[in-house]
């Protein structure tokens, strides 16, 4: 007996099938044999599950913004089946110590497969990180964070040679901060222009022996593309928000990269095709830090449960295709990170999103963050009514349930964990 069937699935060909799942697998597309449990679809649209290859879900001493149970759970409800934290946490991920610390409280909390990636800093232990399991390295920072400040081009040169010399994937933060304070989103994105990004992107790039495997981070602005020799990722809030559409001092839209203009926005739109990834970078604060004055508000929006439903809102416009966000969501962060993509054949792993019908109107109120905000509140979005993550329903008619998750590693971690 299968253990279980997605009945009167619609696949992105259109066709209605049912989806057999058992220990994890999809095992037969087409009509299904008995099953302990089976979910009818009622010819809702199913795809492969996504990959947020960029997320930061706190926890720790920052568990009042986000923990890696909210965030994961706002990663299932939003069509996620797998994150990627980034290493600017606290304690930072510079030793083998605290990354295995915090993979025990995500394989104890994560509700979707999960990555971490280790810090790139003058002090990071890269090698024991390597062999510990991180997926890749970074983002490093190119420029200043809420976190610091930018690394040295003799710290980025010497971290790059040991992560190509160990074919692992360096993901860049990449900006030029001018100086001064800022007090509105105008102000922002004067200071931390687009062109400090190319200017950016080119030391980085310079700096990397030949070999290395570069992904440059929340680009903002289409100009950038032509600069980019290796992969890179375009954030949802680049696309869907300008600083031009809010109020001038709107702390909730503030982050790095900033806002851009609408002109800008809509240039990034026109290149839509070009983009090879979205991710969300998402990166909660509280209510309480976000409403402090502009020039000392953190930046960062939350965005891992609203960007394939934004997405997904956006090809039922008619405004994308279906096969650019499974692209740009499914396969081609799969590709750069080195993990199984999920597709809808038997065989491939059974991470699958079902998607409503119809859009409702974004509410911070609806969502599963810990920080109880969107930037996106009021705009239409098409979210899943069911994600299936590793053959478990994570969610399913407005509820969790854990269990599917796995934890992704580099390949040189995967082979030595086979050998013992």
């Amino acid at each position: 007996m299968t253990g279980l069937v997605l009945s009167n699935a619609r696949l992105p060909d259109g066709r209605i099938a049912d989806i057999s799942i058992e220990h994890g697998i999809i095992t037969r597309i087409g009509s299904s044999t008995p099953a302990d449990r089976v979910i009818n679809c009622k010819n809702q649209l199913c795809i492969p599950a996504a990959a947020d290859m960029h997320v930061h879900m706190r926890d720790g001493v920052q568990a009042a913004k986000e923990t890696w149970k909210t965030g994961t759970e706002a990663a299932a409800a939003g069509g996620v089946a797998t994150v990627v934290d980034q290493p600017n946490t606290i304690p930072s991920m510079e030793t083998v110590k605290n990354f295995k610390e915090r993979a025990a409280v995500a394989s104890k909390d994560s509700l979707c497969h999960f990555g971490i990636n280790g810090s790139v800093t003058a002090d990071a232990d890269f090698f024991g990180l390597i062999d510990a399991g991180v997926l890749a390295f970074g983002e490093m920072f190119a420029a200043p964070s809420s976190y610091g400040s930018a690394l040295t081009p003799d710290v980025i040169r010497d971290s790059l040679r040991i992560l190509a010399d160990h074919d692992m994937l360096a993901t860049v933060h990449a900006e030029e901060v001018l100086p001064g304070e800022v007090h509105s989103l105008a102000e922002h994105d004067r200071s931390r222009p687009v062109l400090g990004e190319v200017e950016t992107i080119r030391l980085v790039q310079d700096l990397a022996p030949p070999g290395t495997k570069l992904h440059i981070c929340h680009v903002s602005g289409a100009g950038v593309f032509d600069t980019i020799t290796g992969s890179f990722e375009v954030a949802p809030h680049h696309l869907f928000l300008s600083c031009e559409e809010t109020t001038p001092e709107n702390t909730f839209w503030k982050m790095n990269p900033p806002l851009r203009t609408k002109k800008e926005r809509l240039h990034l739109i026109e290149n839509f095709a070009k983009i090879p990834v979205i991710a969300s970078d998402h990166a909660p604060h509280t209510i309480q830090e976000k409403s402090q004055p502009f020039s000392i508000a953190p930046s960062g929006v939350p965005g891992v449960e609203t960007m394939l439903p934004l997405l997904m809102n956006a090809v039922m416009e008619r405004k994308i295709t279906l096969n650019e966000v499974i692209s740009k969501t499914v396969t081609n962060p799969c590709r750069i990170l080195g993990i199984p993509a999920p597709s809808l054949i038997p065989g491939s792993r059974a991470d699958i999103a079902v998607y409503a019908d119809t859009p409702v109107k974004i509410s911070g109120e609806s969502l599963h963050s810990r920080c109880g905000w969107t930037p996106y509140e009021g705009m239409n979005g098409v979210f899943p009514v069911t994600t299936i993550i590793g053959g478990i329903p994570a969610w399913h008619d407005g509820e969790f349930t854990s269990g599917g998750g796995q934890m992704w590693m580099n390949a040189r971690a995967r082979q030595l964990r086979r050998k013992e």
